[in-house]
């Protein structure tokens, strides 16, 4: 044994808040299809709640990944966030944005809830727009087995690296994250 020892270098980690349990398994996916790649990243997917409302989230997200920062450095960080609960609150959606933006978060916004944002990972279906409450009848028409808070390997038989590259040319928060993570882009 020559006794040297070998550098493995770390992993870029990026925080990446969730609004609940689907998102984390969303980022679950994501860290799946980042290693499928071969991207020397790791994901530290938190869930937020229990929270209130959007605002609250926001604050939580910046004091989670600030003690995730001093355990080990973040590369980047970002969020998840329905857009029809900051539409709730006046103000709410201006403050919130505010706040993330100036903590140097990326905000994927789902618009107008997470099964929005998946709906949108079907081919033909980039551009629809669910009004609030519809976006789950709408995806269980493309994909009849969906439910709430399924993980990674669940969403993994379903939706793949392109349908989530797909989405994101819909959603800058989406297509940001997965820069910094390092997919590259080439679907059109």
């Amino acid at each position: 044994m020559s006794g040297r020892r070998h550098n493995i270098p770390r992993r870029k980690r990026i925080f990446l808040g969730c609004e609940g349990e689907s998102e984390q398994g969303y980022g679950r996916l994501l860290q799946k299809f980042a290693k499928g790649e071969g991207l020397h990243v790791h994901l530290v997917i938190k869930n937020l709640q229990p929270a209130g409302d959007p605002l609250e989230l926001a604050r939580k997200a910046v004091l989670i990944s600030e003690r995730e920062n001093r355990k080990a450095r973040l590369a980047g960080k970002a969020v998840t966030l329905d857009a029809d609960r900051l539409d709730d609150l006046p103000g709410s959606r201006r403050d919130v944005l505010g706040l993330l933006e100036s903590e140097n978060f990326i905000t994927v916004l789902q618009t107008p809830d997470h099964e929005g944002l998946l709906l949108r990972h079907f081919a033909g279906h980039e551009h629809d727009n669910p009004p609030p409450g519809d976006s789950m009848n709408k995806l269980n028409a493309l994909w009849p087995d969906y439910r709430k808070n399924m993980s990674a390997a669940d969403l993994k038989k379903q939706l793949s690296l392109e349908q989530v590259m797909r989405a994101a040319e819909k959603n800058v928060g989406l297509r940001s994250l997965l820069d910094i993570i390092g997919f590259v882009h080439d679907v059109p």
